[in-house]
């Protein structure tokens, strides 16, 4: 619940944005600014009157002028899956954290080759999170209901994977826990961006298969099966 100087706080925001200031607002909708000034004092929610010339000036929610009850949010807006987003991006955080807790714990006995997995695999929470705050953000911008971009909350930068391949490849396999064939891989690889290619073209399934036949030693090719899937020796 927004309380009535809060709903004035907002609108003196919004009005300073888009006018400057209050008196350039006044002087333009031919109101005096003493005027404007008792509207907006914040010791009452605005009237009906009032809550519908700011609606139309500012697409400022009219519950949330005269009740306080919602943020300055389009009424279009899908609340669902707003919040569906915001878990998302809830979850992302706190599996990054948790995962850094650990590895920050345990980094003394960890050997030097659980060190490297552990890093990649706070490469990946890392990316994860940043693709979850773009999707919610994306979302409050939508619904925000201002047309102004330079209103817009700024997007997290999504860091660029620094996997080579054949480990993206790994990465796919062992989070799956079963066997993949070659197009399942790519179609991971490219959908959790693990893998930039220098063209910026996404992986195709082909150059999945060259580069297990590359490494033997860490992918076995189960050529009993059609079509062939791949597993990992170590």
């Amino acid at each position: 619940m927004h309380t009535p100087e809060e709903v004035a706080a907002s609108i003196k925001e919004i009005i300073k944005q888009k006018y400057g200031n209050l008196n350039a607002y006044a002087q333009e909708k031919n109101i005096t600014p003493t005027q404007l000034y008792a509207l907006l004092k914040g010791k009452e929610y605005l009237s009906l009157f009032s809550a519908f010339r700011f609606s139309d000036d500012f697409d400022v929610n009219i519950d949330y002028c005269m009740k306080g009850e919602l943020p300055v949010l389009n009424p279009e807006h899908d609340y669902n899956m707003l919040l569906e987003a915001a878990t998302d991006f809830f979850f992302a955080v706190r599996d990054e954290d948790k995962a850094r807790d650990e590895f920050e714990r345990k980094y003394d006995d960890l050997s030097s080759e659980e060190r490297e997995q552990s890093r990649k695999y706070l490469e990946k929470l890392r990316i994860d999170k940043a693709k979850a705050g773009c999707a919610l953000v994306d979302l409050l911008n939508k619904g925000w209901g201002e047309e102004n971009p330079d209103d817009d909350i700024e997007k997290p930068v999504i860091p660029k994977s620094t996997m080579k391949l054949h480990e993206a490849i790994q990465e796919v396999i062992r989070q799956s826990g079963h066997p993949l064939t070659f197009t399942e891989i790519a179609r991971q690889i490219n959908a959790q961006e693990l893998y930039t290619r220098k063209d910026g073209q996404t992986v195709p399934a082909s150059q999945i298969s060259a580069r297990v036949k590359s490494y033997p030693q860490l992918f076995k090719v189960n050529s009993d099966v059609n079509p062939l899937t791949i597993t990992l020796k170590i």
